[in-house]
């Protein structure tokens, strides 16, 4: 009985292998807009698990759990579709696992060496070394023709590029039924290698310390946004790591500090001061730029323009096939938002500006409970699309557009004419 329960399952699955290989692709472009604009160095695969590799798999697995239905081979298996981040730094695995929490729908979350594993007989090391994620993607980051594959369930692998390479060796050798078990000598040559790519591990982390160490000491410019996260993850957490530390997109943060002549760390530290100055409840790329555009605002049309500009290009070119109507709802909100932003940062002369502060400039101004409302609420919208966090769908784009629309009526007609002579301003190029 379960013999068969396996072949038909196989079969239902070769017939969907399509599906799974679409919604890996997905989640794959979803992990390097993620990751990569946040200044984490890595290499994403994916792939949907080969059917006949499947049959294998299910057929040695049938021997202790006798499966009765596919249902339970649905419920065991849980990477048809997978996704792999081999990280050139293994230290990074924890900050990636936050990235990867704020942004998917985590079913389960399994991290190795398990502690039964580190006493396996004859080995003198732990083995492997990763964090696995079973997630969804959020229904939202969807376009319309993609929701389908909001229910699928996909593997996320996080670990290091030599333990992905070990593993990978690993599974080969020893995942050979008919050709019979390792012998004794060639398990132990497997534990050597293990142990070589566990010292590897080591020695890149400490190449990453070195790095971190060589950016804060050597006050030259930061070649890419890259070294910036690198940087600042060391002067950030000192001694003490924190994982709540978001970084954000550090890579419109490297572009700002570039146009303004401040990228290098001595700078850096002069605009910013303290990093204990900094809160750990928003992005520390989007309160650097806070900071920098309140004592610059003439920054803010360059700034305002590269993130209209990088977020189209991080996650949106991305994610394929994208409706145009969805990608020019998205243009049309952004563009009325950032001439918002624009005529705040020109009109608010405030000492405690803050770019930001959007809200509680449009109370000064006075403008009305409605308009408030509406700048409250889209800014969320704002922020969820800068920092790739959910995509909405374009009927509500065109409607926050819409109120947003009204807000910038209530500029070109206010009362106060520096409000209104903003608001002109702010829509030149």
């Amino acid at each position: 009985m379960s013999e068969e329960v396996v072949t038909e399952f196989v079969a239902a699955y070769t017939r969907e292998y399509d599906y799974y290989q679409a919604a890996a692709r997905l989640c794959s472009q979803r992990c390097e807009a993620l990751l990569g604009p946040r200044g984490v160095r890595a290499i994403v695969t994916y792939r949907a698990k080969r059917p006949i590799k499947l049959l294998t798999k299910l057929r040695e697995r049938d021997q202790k759990q006798s499966y009765a239905s596919s249902q339970q081979i649905r419920d065991d298996i849980a990477d048809l579709a997978g996704v792999r981040i081999a990280l050139y730094f293994p230290g990074d695995r924890e900050s990636v696992g936050s990235i990867l929490k704020e942004n998917f729908l985590i079913d389960l979350e399994r991290n190795f060496p398990k502690s039964a594993e580190l006493k396996r007989q004859g080995k003198r090391f732990d083995g492997y070394r990763a964090d696995h994620y079973r997630v969804y993607i959020h229904d939202g980051s969807l376009d319309h023709a993609q929701k389908q594959y909001a229910t699928a369930k996909i593997e996320i692998q996080v670990g290091s590029v030599l333990m992905h390479a070990w593993a990978e060796v690993e599974h080969d050798l020893m995942y050979k039924p008919e050709s019979g078990d390792l012998s004794e000598d060639e398990e132990a040559i497997l534990d050597e290698v293990n142990g070589l790519v566990l010292t590897g591990e080591v020695a890149l982390e400490r190449l990453q310390r070195a790095l971190q160490r060589r950016l804060a000491e050597n006050d030259a410019p930061f070649d890419s946004h890259y070294d910036l996260a690198a940087y600042l993850h060391r002067w950030l957490q000192g001694a003490k790591p924190r994982s709540d530390l978001q970084l954000g997109r550090v890579d419109l943060m490297w572009e700002l500090l570039r146009e303004a002549k401040l990228n290098s760390a001595t700078k850096l530290k002069e605009q910013v001061g303290e990093p204990d100055s900094l809160s750990t409840d928003e992005p520390i790329s989007d309160q650097i730029a806070d900071i920098i555009l309140g004592k610059r605002p003439e920054l803010y049309s360059f700034y305002s323009n590269l993130q209209a500009r990088l977020t189209f290009t991080s996650i949106y070119d991305q994610t394929q096939p994208m409706a145009a109507h969805r990608s020019q709802a998205i243009g049309r909100f952004l563009s009325a938002w950032i001439i918002l932003e624009r005529t705040h940062a020109l009109n608010d002369k405030s000492p405690s500006y803050r770019s930001r502060d959007i809200v509680g400039w449009a109370q000064r101004i006075e403008l009305s409970q409605k308009a408030l409302e509406t700048i409250r609420n889209v800014r969320q919208v704002r922020n969820q699309l800068v920092h790739g966090i959910e995509i909405p769908d374009r009927g509500f784009l065109d409607e926050a557009t819409l109120q947003l629309r009204r807000v910038l009526s209530e500029l070109e007609n206010h009362r106060d004419e520096s409000v209104r002579q903003a608001y002109r301003e702010a829509q030149l190029p």
